[in-house]
């Protein structure tokens, strides 16, 4: 308990650039009215999210910290970072101690020190999990496996609170069912829109989003011709997309430039310009785009799609958790893992029938606001916190 009588929560990110959960906690913190509980944040890293928190006056800090958690492709930086996060350990250990901290919230599958911070402080752990492990696109992303990695999940927390049906599925056996729930990401709309450049351009815009989640070079390229092919076949006249925006949500800007530099080296495809945006310009941007081309990963970047709903901008989306979020044929199109020739013919409806993409993103709006409030979210969150306080207090 602090001063106030409250009871102390403290919330574990996974980035400090991006993340669904960690967006979602910022909107939930920085809502107006009184909270039943105090809060701090702690980030591993510098970023804009750590930025956004100081701006919104939420307690936060920065205790650096390695990802659990990583690509199969950089596999060997798991063991790594189990060695690098003992310092990280014994700080978090000893904030929770110092602010009798009595309960730890953690908000990405990639961060484990918060889990095992809360263990040996004999403090009660949720979990809120938006990464993927059991995906056709995610390959073991654990060195101990999958099934070990719910299994820990399962011991380290009182609640596993996942973002998505896709997710729950590495949940799904008898002893760890019980304590998990899905609950879907929810988004302010009100503040978001606050922000929103509502400048509404005299012709349809000319350019399309493309977000990728991890830095495979092969789909952006991919992505990129599949629109170009697109563009290409409307003729000879004035071209409705020239230029492709591409963000990668949560890299950070060391890996991002050595990104740019190897597809730099093709800048156009099919007349295409690509253009290589800096994520903390998104909300600035997103009335300049046609659509928004969402690439899931180990990141379903389902803060993405809940964001071009808000801005009126239809989305095409591969198949995963990010894909529950989306009406297909109404509110965005779905397509499958790698199928190119169906992600060119639904651009291809958005890019030549600008009306037909201008209702479906109105459609998209009303969706999101409708089925996606932090209002309700909100209050089932902390129906569950108070559950596992007042538990925690007998």
């Amino acid at each position: 308990m602090n001063l106030e009588g409250k009871p102390e929560i403290l919330f574990v990110a996974g980035s400090g650039e991006f993340g669904s959960g960690e967006c979602q906690i910022l909107d939930y913190l920085r809502t107006p009215g009184d909270k039943p509980f105090s809060a701090e944040l702690i980030f591993p890293a510098e970023g804009r999210l750590v930025s956004q928190a100081s701006e919104a006056g939420v307690p936060a800090r920065v205790i650096k910290g390695h990802n659990y958690l990583t690509d199969f492709r950089e596999l060997w930086r798991q063991p790594v970072a189990w060695v690098y996060n003992l310092s990280s350990f014994v700080r978090i250990s000893a904030v929770i101690r110092k602010k009798k901290v009595q309960l730890v919230v953690s908000l990405s599958f990639i961060n484990w020190t918060g889990a095992l911070a809360a263990r040996q402080e004999g403090v009660s752990h949720i979990w809120m999990i938006r990464e993927v492990l059991s995906g056709r696109t995610n390959w073991l992303n654990f060195f101990w496996g999958r099934w070990l990695a719910s299994r820990l999940a399962n011991d380290l927390s009182v609640r596993v609170l996942l973002e998505s049906s896709l997710a729950a599925e590495m949940f799904r056996r008898k002893r760890t069912r019980a304590k998990s729930l899905v609950m879907p990401p929810a988004i302010d709309a009100g503040w978001f829109e606050s922000r929103l450049n509502r400048d509404n351009p005299a012709s349809p815009p000319a350019a399309v989003a493309m977000f990728f989640s991890g830095p495979d070079l092969k789909r952006v390229r991919e992505a990129v011709h599949a629109l170009g092919e697109v563009v290409a076949g409307t003729g000879d006249g004035p071209r409705p997309i020239q230029t492709v925006s591409i963000f990668f949500p949560g890299l950070s800007q060391a890996r991002q430039r050595k990104l740019e530099e190897s597809l730099g080296r093709t800048s156009t495809v099919n007349g295409l310009e690509l253009e290589f945006s800096d994520f903390s310009e998104l909300q600035s941007r997103w009335k300049s785009f046609r659509a928004a081309v969402i690439f899931p990963g180990f990141d379903p970047l389902s803060r993405v799609v809940l964001e071009a709903g808000l801005a009126g901008v239809p989305v095409v989306v591969e198949k995963g958790a990010a894909s529950e979020l989306v009406i297909h044929g109404r509110t965005g199109f779905i397509f499958d893992y790698r199928d190119y020739a169906a992600l060119g013919a639904f651009l291809q409806v958005v890019v030549k029938n600008p009306e037909r993409g201008r209702q479906m993103g109105l459609s998209a709006r009303e969706h999101v606001k409708k089925h996606y409030n932090l209002n309700a979210w909100k209050e089932q969150f902390e129906g569950i916190l108070s559950e596992i306080l007042f538990s925690s207090e007998r």
